[in-house]
């Protein structure tokens, strides 16, 4: 589920990348390239690969996933159609700081919940 999405413009006011964050066992965040139509995932251990040839379309279809990892594992691991590369990996503070970011969504779901 997506918890937190920020778009970057270019000084053209087109958007230059899209990061988002995720309430999801396997993925913790993206960093989508439209322009260029590369796709970074930084999994829940902090491996970060990216993904070639992903269209606007197809992000907005990731995004609005019940389930990213599902989805992930379904449309885009080992398909041919988005060759990948593993570009680095997160250092642990940074996979702790997108799990707080998580964690404090959830809080606010529930404490909504609750009233």
């Amino acid at each position: 589920m997506l918890v937190e999405r920020k778009e970057f413009q270019e000084k053209d006011g087109s958007i230059g990348y899209i990061e988002s964050v995720f309430n999801s066992d396997n993925v913790l965040k993206t960093t989508y390239f439209p322009n260029i139509q590369r796709l970074y995932i930084a999994f829940s251990r902090g491996h970060t690969y990216s993904y070639g040839s992903v269209s606007p379309e197809f992000y907005q279809e990731f995004e609005e996933a019940e389930s990213q990892g599902k989805f992930f594992y379904k449309k885009i691991n080992n398909n041919r159609a988005y060759p990948y590369r593993k570009e680095f990996t997160l250092y642990p503070k940074e996979v702790q700081d997108l799990k707080e970011i998580v964690e404090s969504h959830k809080q606010i779901i529930e404490e909504d919940e609750d009233e």
